[in-house]
């Protein structure tokens, strides 16, 4: 399991810089940068502007398409220390490091 920080206050899955989900997904099949990845477990918070979180999750499983990253091993993420934040207007994984 990944140590995942994420600073994407906007998502209503974050709480404390971690994620409530048992698991995140990172999309970016094409991408050679961390700014063409992106969280697709991203979710924003609602009117109130409130989190869903009931416990944050700072180990989870990482799903993830980019396929021209190092940590990409068989579609899962296996950096031992992931970023989510937002690159490029979108939550996306500032971890990515191109083959």
């Amino acid at each position: 399991m990944t140590n995942l920080k994420c600073t994407v206050h906007s998502c209503m899955h974050h709480d404390a810089n971690m994620c409530c989900k048992p698991n995140i997904k990172v999309d970016g099949p094409a991408a050679k940068t961390p700014a063409e990845t992106n969280c697709v477990s991203y979710a924003p918070k609602g009117i109130q502007n409130r989190s869903a979180c009931t416990t944050p999750n700072e180990k989870l499983e990482i799903a993830c398409s980019a396929v021209e990253c190092m940590y990409n091993q068989n579609s899962k993420c296996h950096a031992s220390n992931v970023s989510i934040n937002t690159t490029g207007g979108t939550a996306g994984c500032s971890t990515f490091t191109k083959r």
